[in-house]
């Protein structure tokens, strides 16, 4: 895709900065950024709108958005980093680095299929434990059984994931946090503007969440959401407790280490680190093996808790049938909750990230994220 032409790259990016300027002109978006980078490079950023839903704070180069799930990929990709830098392979036991992790039946339970979301793992039964309350609920997903009988099907892990990933990672790395790997490792080395955890100082520039202001048609999703019983409502209620996303805005809320849903970060900053994931030869950070791990695919199928077709590879989740990553069906990375998606194309080496603030009341994605993905295809 991406060639040298100096007439193709002009070409993507009108294609691109059209797409993204329908979103506005149909009023979709309050403020909004794009980013598609290859190798490292940048092809094309842009931003436009508004931080705030009052319009008052103009959405700038530096503007920082919260992304939601899409922090699970980047999140991801670091406990894959510390796996392979640590000689750790999928097909080894949890328990075999987190010991308390083999209770109520979960004492086979492999590392391949925790992070495919295959464990049962998706709603954490323990009730009133804070999102910042790493230790506890750590121990409470330790010894609570699986929410099914492991039986290859999977479910998604909506808030789970995160401390999943976060918890097995200290303990292959034995390092402090997940969080502070990612700066150290990757995000000061490469100048990436993406926190887990905002800094004081850096408060000031994060855009506002702004929540959906139309009501999702009637689908299996939402029914079973409604329902206070249902995986899907638990897998999206704990831990944490039931929030809107105004309390994401609340500076406690911006400073916490969440991997799961709180990382902050620039649209160039994702598309530029999942752009040099995805890189071939040369690649300083992740070896052929590890890259494979990311885009082979270990369930694909109904989801559990989303009532549609996922496909999962070692903590990303894949293209699907849709298409939301765009043509390549080996394309990984992870949406987020509102329209928020950010993924590695492997075959064309690029990295995609689009951050709006105005969420959509979709899962997955949205048709206004789908028409920029769609752009990017030549």
């Amino acid at each position: 895709m991406l060639q040298s032409s100096s007439v193709f790259l002009t070409n993507l990016q009108k294609k691109i900065t059209e797409a993204f300027q329908k979103n506005f002109d149909e009023g979709l978006e309050v403020g909004a950024a794009l980013a598609v980078y290859h190798r490292g490079k940048k092809v094309i950023a842009l931003y436009q709108g508004w931080c705030d839903e009052a319009h008052t704070r103009q959405w700038k180069e530096d503007t920082l958005a919260l992304i939601w799930s899409a922090g699970k990929g980047v999140g991801a990709a670091c406990l894959l980093h510390a796996m392979q830098e640590n000689g750790t392979t999928p097909e080894e036991k949890v328990a075999t680095f987190w010991p308390e992790f083999a209770q109520a039946g979960k004492e086979n339970i492999t590392i391949a299929q925790l992070l495919s979301h295959q464990a049962g793992l998706a709603a954490l039964e323990k009730e009133g434990l804070g999102l910042t309350d790493h230790d506890a609920i750590a121990q409470a997903l330790a010894a609570q059984a699986p929410n099914w009988i492991y039986d290859g099907t999977h479910g998604y892990g909506a808030r789970t994931f995160g401390f999943l990933v976060d918890e097995l990672f200290r303990r292959i790395s034995k390092e402090s946090s997940l969080a502070n790997y990612w700066r150290r490792v990757f995000a000061d080395p490469l100048g990436l503007d993406l926190w887990f955890g905002l800094p004081e100082k850096e408060l000031s520039r994060a855009a506002d969440a702004i929540p959906p202001k139309m009501t999702p048609p009637p689908s299996e999703f939402g029914s079973a959401y409604a329902d206070p019983y249902s995986l899907t409502r638990r897998a999206f209620l704990e831990p944490g407790g039931s929030f809107s996303a105004r309390t994401m805005n609340e500076p406690a809320m911006r400073r916490a280490a969440n991997i799961s849903s709180g990382a902050i970060s620039t649209a160039e900053a994702l598309a530029q680190f999942y752009s040099l994931v995805a890189m071939k030869d040369k690649n300083r950070w992740f070896t052929p093996i590890t890259q494979r791990w990311m885009k082979t695919p270990l369930v694909r199928g109904k989801d559990r808790v989303l009532f549609t077709e996922t496909v999962f590879s070692l903590g990303l989740m894949m293209n699907n049938s849709h298409g939301i990553m765009g043509r390549n069906p080996s394309s990984f990375g992870h949406p987020g909750a509102g329209g928020a998606l950010a993924f590695a194309d492997p075959e064309r080496e690029i990295g995609f990230a689009f951050l709006p603030n105005a969420m959509h009341s979709g899962v997955v994605s949205s048709t206004r994220t789908q028409r920029l993905v769609d752009a990017i295809e030549d």
